[in-house]
């Protein structure tokens, strides 16, 4: 979910992302056919020295529904002892070699850290670059996240069991939107 991007060969620019004009949401599947949109509305995030690095709050999720939010909190996300979700890369795309207006796609290594499991996998990102001081990185494609990699499926069954064993699917699509501004 995050890159890093190197502004030239030999030098690294500094770059914070700019979270009230970026998102990060999945989708969530009940009864096999029903999906919902789920947000986080707090995460922050850095590129420096050639490594990116994105923290999003577990309490942040927001389902609109308030119950809903409470549960997964507490039962899925247990954010009491896994406040964050981290996702770190290192890339070496070079910015400048974008104009102002282009997109490139990149897939690149990320490690996403989750639930108190660490996992290697594969993004495939548009980098986009707004400006010279301004770029956007989004999800060219949704990143499946897989429930049982990160040991939150009991944390499905007891979501599933508060609501009469609704079926709640076990891999969720997650995208995003993550613009970042040089420092």
């Amino acid at each position: 979910m995050l890159l890093c991007i190197s502004a030239s060969a030999k030098h690294h620019q500094n770059w914070r992302l700019d979270s009230p004009n970026s998102s990060v949401s999945f989708i969530s599947i009940k009864k096999g056919n029903i999906a919902e949109t789920h947000t986080f509305s707090e995460f922050e995030g850095v590129i420096n020295k050639g490594t990116a690095s994105v923290t999003i709050k577990t309490k942040s999720i927001e389902s609109n529904v308030e119950i809903r939010n409470k549960r997964m909190r507490e039962l899925l996300f247990e954010t009491g002892l896994f406040p964050d979700i981290t996702i770190k890369a290192d890339v070496d795309t070079t910015l400048s070699n974008l104009e102002i207006g282009q997109s490139e796609i990149i897939s690149v290594a990320a490690n996403l850290n989750m639930h108190g499991v660490s996992k290697e996998l594969t993004l495939v990102l548009r980098l986009s670059k707004l400006s010279k001081s301004r770029f956007v990185v989004s999800s060219s494609q949704p990143v499946l996240i897989r429930a049982k990699d990160y040991n939150m499926l009991d944390g499905i069954l007891k979501l599933s069991s508060l609501v009469n064993n609704l079926t709640i699917a076990e891999t969720v699509p997650v995208s995003f939107s993550l613009v970042f501004e040089s420092e």
